[in-house]
């Protein structure tokens, strides 16, 4: 039998007699990547953080190639053979690929005790070549796409002999051609003895790169499984206690109502061209595509972020021409942006200040904000979108990923909108919330409302979406629907492919 690389004993860790992660047990052999999945909150970051240092455990043992360890500091668990890539990348900016590659250790030294560039340079290369990664090392690392940088992390992680390698949502801001990149260097390690804790939310990626998947549920270890012999629907039970079915939920009766949204020969130079489409009451219409494809300018331009060179919009029957979002909401059109963080959300903001924004009803005559009225709503919100706070003054940056998706949503449906656009409005959150979410959307389109729904998760898109139209290149391939809606075919399309052009595969 082999001997565990990693071993956990009766860990757990509380905070303020609080507890994060309760007492559990866990083997990882050598070369093996376990799947670690489970709500935000499950416990997942906590039990990160005990593996890197950056916590110590209350109770229980960590062991490590056979040796019982303590980590004071994130150094001591480097030393020891950990190596951790967290999905907020840390790295020098303005330092060259090389330099970063060998920060915090001896660099090279000319005769003259400067250092020897050209050495660095060579060595940098030579780590990169060990695990098979071609990049131009006096590059610096803000010139870089996100899974090169990626790929300098790991790099530079295992050259320092890591025995393990933790990965916390690592696809994240990865494309399809990028995420292969990936598990193409994670085999490659696999193959050499190197154990892996793979953290994500995405499922299907857990079922393809993971040997074992452990499930955590608010803090509890709730079950360990093979790979190969547990489905997607034990897992999402385990993780959040209900059924897959419940996950895309599909209550509407189906019954359209007229055209919300048309658009016809829509065309923004250098983003997309040529877009025609409708939407109508009651329909969610996915939208799918490879990153560049152009559905989010497409998104952006219907709101008003940017004027279209040509073509033509309606919204409930008239000319829509929005000239910013400002128009856009007065219409009725709402936009849950892309990246909440950056395009959605004041960090810093409490709850009550980042929703409140989105209400058009708590002001009275005179423009002073009705603060009784103000909480009212915000409370209700909290209720009717499930958002889990300390209370409406708690900071929105201070929530779960999927809290403040839910916040950000919530923010804008409050306004009754008739037609909303969703742009991959579930990355990044828990299954938990994922199922919140949807069926939120749900909701929207049987109370008819017109739903555009743009996402790469292609389950979710199949599960929630009427039908579907994939993106490439800046135009629409083509619509899918019924039995032609498949995962096959949606990539084949979003490829320039047609599915007569590659053998079906059996998916």
């Amino acid at each position: 039998m082999t001997t565990p690389l990693l071993k956990l004993n009766g860990i757990a860790k509380s905070f303020s007699g609080v507890p994060a992660l309760k007492p559990f047990s866990l083997e990882l052999a050598p070369g093996s990547i376990l799947g670690l999945v489970g709500e935000n909150g499950a416990g997942k970051s906590t039990l990160i953080k005990l593996l890197s240092g950056l916590h110590q455990p209350n109770t229980g043992t960590i062991t490590l190639c056979g040796r019982s360890l303590r980590f004071e500091s994130p150094r001591a668990a480097i030393n020891a053979g950990i190596a951790t890539i967290h999905q907020e990348l840390e790295y020098a900016a303005q330092l060259t690929v090389a330099e970063n590659l060998l920060l915090g250790e001896s660099w090279p030294r000319s005769f003259f005790g400067g250092v020897n560039w050209r050495s660095l340079h060579e060595e940098a290369q030579e780590r990169l070549r060990a695990f098979g990664i071609d990049l131009p090392t006096h590059a610096t690392m803000d010139q870089l796409t996100a899974a090169e940088k990626q790929e300098v992390s790991i790099a530079a992680a295992l050259s320092r002999d890591a025995q393990l390698l933790i990965l916390d949502e690592p696809t994240a801001s990865l494309s399809e051609p990028e995420v292969r990149r990936l598990f193409g260097h994670l085999t490659k390690l696999q193959a050499r003895g190197v154990a892996i804790i793979y953290v994500s939310h995405r499922l299907d990626e857990i079922f393809e790169i993971t040997d074992r998947i452990a499930v955590l549920r608010d803090g509890d270890l709730v079950s360990t499984h093979a790979t190969a012999e547990v489905t997607a629907g034990q897992l999402v039970h385990d993780m959040v206690g209900r059924p897959l079915d419940q996950v895309y939920p599909r209550s509407r009766l189906g019954t359209l109502g007229e055209v919300v949204l048309q658009l016809h020969s829509l065309t923004r130079s250098g983003m997309f061209r040529d877009i025609s489409l409708n939407v109508r009451a009651g329909e969610i219409v996915g939208v799918a595509g490879l990153v560049g494809a152009g559905r989010s300018e497409l998104a952006r331009a219907i709101y008003g972020l940017y004027p279209a060179d040509s073509g033509s919009m309606m919204l409930n029957g008239n000319t829509w021409k929005p000239r910013d979002p400002h128009a856009a909401l007065r219409g009725g059109l709402v936009y849950i942006p892309e990246e909440r963080k950056r395009q959605g959300l004041v960090l810093d903001h409490s709850l009550r200040e980042s929703l409140s924004i989105g209400f058009a009803v708590i002001a009275n005559r005179l423009g002073f904000v009705n603060r009784r009225r103000e909480l009212e709503m915000v409370s209700a919100a909290l209720t009717n979108y499930d958002i889990r706070a300390t209370g409406p003054e708690q900071a929105i940056g201070t929530l779960s990923g999927g809290n403040q998706q839910k916040a950000l949503i919530a923010r804008w449906l409050e306004r009754d909108p008739g037609m909303i656009i969703l742009d991959e409005p579930t990355r990044g959150v828990d299954v938990g919330a994922k199922a919140d979410i949807h069926a939120h959307i749900d909701r929207l389109a049987g109370a008819g409302k017109g739903v555009l729904f743009i996402s790469s998760d292609l389950p979710e898109l199949i599960g929630m979406s009427d039908r579907v139209l994939v993106m490439n290149r800046g135009t629409i391939e083509t619509e899918l629907s019924g039995e032609k809606l498949t995962e096959h075919n949606v990539i084949l399309a979003a490829s320039g492919l047609s599915p007569t052009d590659v053998p079906a595969t059996g998916h």
